[in-house]
C-alpha cells in the first residue's frame, strides 16, 4: 500500500485523481487543503515550509502529488503560492532522504507564444509565458529541473484545458458551466462569453485523472509529460457542444471581446503532442494499472 499525499484537494481535478486512485486500489490516499475539514482532510498551507515539511514526516507518503496552485494575476500571490510551495516541498523531500516520488501539477500557460503553424507543441518546446501565471509555472518546472538534478524523484504533468463539473469560473469551461447552470435554473437568460475563435487542448476530468496516475506510477524522474487530449478544439465548438448536451440554443449566446477575463496575450491556437504520454498510458495498462 503507497500513501499518497495531494495537495488542493479541494480542487476538482484533485477530486477526480484521488477517485481514479482509491478505485485502482493499493493507493492510501491522504488529501489536503489549506483549512483541512472534518471529513478526513487534513490541513495544510503549502505556503508555510514548517508544515510541509510536518506533514510528510507524519504520513511518511511514498508519493506527493502537489495540485495545490493559483490562477490569479496578483504576482506576489501567484509567486508564493505556485512557485515558494514548490520550493518548500522539494526541500523538505530533500532533506528526508527517503525515497518519495512528486508529482508537480504544470500548466500549458508555461510555453506562451505559440504559432499555430507550430502545433502540436512538444514537451521539448522552450517555455515562452506571457501571463503571471504561466511564469509561475515555468519556474516551477525550473524548480523541478534543479532538484531532479540533484537526485529528487520528481515529474511534471503538465495540464493543458479540463473538462468537467466543478472547475475554477476563472476557467473557461468552469465559467459556461456555471451560465449553463444559471439558465436551467431560471436565473439568467443569455451565456456571456469573450471571444470564441481561440482554438485548444480540452480533456475530461476522469481522463486527465488516469493520465495523472500512469505518470504517477510509470514515468521517468526529470520528465515531463503532457497531460491533454492531443484534439484541437476551438472555443466555440466546445461551447455549442456543452449547450447542446444541455438543451440549450445557441441563439442564447451573447459573444464579445470585452466579456473575457483573459488579461494580455490570447494564444489563437494551442494543442498538445501526446506521444510520450500514450506511450506512458499503454506502458500502464499492460502492466495492469500497477
Amino acid at each position: 500500500m503507497r500513501t499518497v499525499l495531494v495537495t488542493g484537494g479541494h480542487g476538482a481535478l484533485a477530486r477526480s485523481v484521488c477517485a481514479c486512485l482509491n478505485s485502482l486500489g493499493g493507493y492510501r490516499v491522504v488529501v489536503s487543503t489549506r483549512t483541512g475539514g472534518d471529513d478526513g482532510v487534513v490541513e495544510l498551507d503549502v505556503c508555510d515550509p514548517v508544515q510541509f515539511a510536518t506533514r510528510l514526516e507524519q504520513f511518511s507518503p511514498q508519493i506527493v502529488l502537489h495540485l495545490a496552485a493559483t490562477f490569479t494575476d496578483d504576482f506576489a500571490q501567484a509567486y508564493s503560492v505556485n512557485v515558494d510551495s514548490t520550493r518548500h516541498l522539494l526541500e523538505a523531500v530533500e532533506k528526508l532522504g527517503s525515497p518519495v516520488r512528486v508529482i508537480l501539477a504544470g500548466s500549458a500557460a508555461e510555453y506562451g507564444i505559440v504559432r499555430p503553424e507550430e502545433n502540436p507543441v512538444s514537451e521539448a518546446r522552450v517555455l515562452n509565458p506571457v501571463s503571471v501565471y504561466g511564469l509561475t509555472k515555468a519556474w516551477q518546472t525550473q524548480l523541478a529541473y534543479l532538484y531532479a538534478a540533484r537526485g529528487v524523484d520528481v515529474i511534471v504533468a503538465r495540464i493543458f484545458n479540463l473538462e468537467g463539473s466543478g472547475l475554477s469560473e476563472r476557467l473557461f469551461a468552469g465559467r459556461i458551466l456555471r451560465q449553463i447552470e444559471g439558465i436551467l435554473q431560471g436565473q439568467r437568460s443569455t451565456i456571456e462569453v469573450g471571444s470564441l475563435g481561440a482554438t485548444r487542448d480540452y480533456l475530461k476530468l476522469d481522463e486527465a485523472a488516469e493520465q495523472i496516475a500512469a505518470v504517477l506510477a510509470c514515468g521517468r524522474a526529470g520528465e515531463v509529460y503532457h497531460i491533454a487530449s492531443g484534439k484541437p478544439v476551438t472555443m466555440r465548438a466546445l461551447l455549442e457542444r456543452n449547450l447542446d448536451e444541455h438543451g440549450i440554443d445557441v441563439g442564447m449566446v451573447r459573444e464579445a471581446s470585452n466579456l473575457s477575463n483573459k488579461v494580455g496575450y490570447d494564444v489563437p491556437a494551442i494543442y498538445a503532442d501526446v506521444t510520450k504520454t500514450t506511450t506512458l498510458l499503454e506502458s500502464w495498462r499492460a502492466l495492469g494499472k500497477a
